[in-house]
This record gives structure tokens, sequence and C-alpha cells, in this order.
């Protein structure tokens, strides 16, 4: 996926777009400054996608990143981090996104 339809998911009001963006933005290393600031936007975000608040995507792919490290003590966040890298990596992988 194209750096600039990253940015548009990030910005989406569809949820799952926001999702989208956000696996595509650590599946890519994007740690620009835009990218960066979308996904500590989204940190607040409760929709839920998959049983998952689009937060916790966001807290997820900041901690990937290395931009931003969870400081929270949330057991359901925490373990949802420590699998994160392996959902982007399957999406990789398979080329689902």
């Amino acid at each position: 996926m194209e750096r600039k339809e990253i940015i548009n998911n990030l910005m989406s009001k569809g949820a799952i777009y926001r999702c989208q963006g956000i696996i595509c933005a650590a599946m890519e290393n994007m740690t620009d400054e835009k990218t960066i600031s979308l996904l500590r936007n989204l940190k607040k975000d409760r929709v839920m996608i998959l049983g998952r608040e689009v937060g916790w995507y966001a807290i997820s792919a900041l901690e990937m990143l290395g931009a931003e490290k969870y400081t929270g003590d949330d057991d359901l966040v925490l373990r949802f981090i420590s699998e994160f890298p392996q959902i982007v990596s399957v999406f990789r992988d398979e080329k689902l996104l």
C-alpha cells in the first residue's frame, strides 16, 4: 500500500480503514512525524474491530515502531502489544494488505 493511502486510511471515518492504516504503517516502518502524530491521535479510539479497540492497534504500532512505550498496566493491552508484531508479520507474509 502506498504511503498516501496509508495516511488517508489513518484519517478515515471507517474503523476498518483506520486499522488497516495502522497495520500498514507498522508493516512499512513509517516513523515520520505525520504518521506518528496520527497514530498518537488514534490511541483513544474506542471503536471495536475484531474484539479489540482501534486504539490498541495504534498503541501497539507506536510500541513496535519504537516511537512510544506503553506505560499502562492493562493486561489485555499488554498481551495485544506482544502479539501485534506477529499480526503484522502475517499480513506481510500473506500479502493481505
